[in-house]
């Protein structure tokens, strides 16, 4: 009852402190509940899990929201500071549009190092395994994770971002950006967009990060661009479909007792006995 309470508590704080994100999250219920109902990539009945990751979408967000404003508070004038400023001068002369494409693959390729970080590292490993827990992958997979993963992840992205100096405008659109295509990434939907793998994660890609078997571990780390995990070789992408999904160890049903996980069990790598 009380574990009950708290994880209420904690959405209603969630909502209160971004009510935007109740709309954002109702337009990919629309768009993504129908999807795998109409075509599924897996035929199977609703996951009896599914309430624990609407409890990640909205009960993490107020700790996220507060320890990524200091983290930025601290590391953001610093990595300005010793970020070359001949370099952003004359990234900031560039067009808009120049801008932007520069922001999105500099903010990518941060993105892929600190995805890659949160797995090849121990401890931020079992915090990322929260994650990857899901045995079932669908759109409500996105929104599972540990909130100092999530954060982690967060400043890594935005930090380059923060030291170059781009517009804000540009730096929002991005981050919408980036909030609703990991839905479609995870989606359980015969849209896999395969071809389309060469240059973008697509669901096929993606599905294949989170497979449970040993030669899909460590790979395709990438979150819009898989051109960073063929550059540097973690790229993985059978013509096949993952058999299984999610990692070897158990972890805990509720949104509490997953948070508290990383701090008691050592879940090992995906796919790894």
């Amino acid at each position: 009852m009380t574990t009950g309470l708290i994880a209420v508590a904690a959405v209603a704080a969630g909502v209160l402190e971004r009510p935007q994100l109740v709309l954002g999250f109702v337009i990919c219920a629309l768009v993504f509940i129908p999807l795998e109902q109409l075509i599924p990539l897996i035929h199977r009945p609703p996951r009896p899990d599914w309430v624990v990751d609407v409890v990640h979408s909205f009960a993490n967000r107020l700790p996220i929201t507060i320890a990524f404003a200091v983290a930025l508070g601290v590391l953001g004038p610093a990595a300005h500071r010793v970020f070359p400023s001949a370099v952003r001068h004359v990234v900031l002369a560039q067009p808009g549009w120049l801008q932007f494409a520069v922001l999105v693959l500099v903010a990518d390729l941060a993105n892929y190092a600190g995805h890659r970080a949160l797995h090849e590292i121990g401890p931020l490993w079992r915090l990322h395994a929260v994650h990857h827990s899901s045995t079932d992958l669908d759109w409500l997979s996105t929104s599972r994770g540990h909130p100092l993963d999530q954060i982690i992840n967060l400043v890594v992205t935005v930090l380059p971002i923060y030291a170059i100096g781009f517009d804000l405008s540009f730096s929002a659109a991005f981050m919408a950006f980036q909030f609703y295509f990991p839905f479609l990434a995870h989606a359980n939907t015969r849209i896999t967009l395969r071809p389309l793998s060469a240059v973008f994660v697509t669901p096929a890609f993606h599905h294949w990060h989170h497979a449970l078997e040993p030669e899909a571990v460590n790979r395709n780390y990438g979150a819009i661009f898989s051109i960073w995990d063929r550059l540097l070789r973690t790229s993985h992408l059978p013509r096949r479909l993952p058999t299984a999904y999610g990692i070897p160890d158990a972890m805990p049903a509720s949104w509490l007792g997953q948070l508290a996980a990383p701090f008691r069990a050592r879940p090992s790598a995906p796919g790894r006995p």
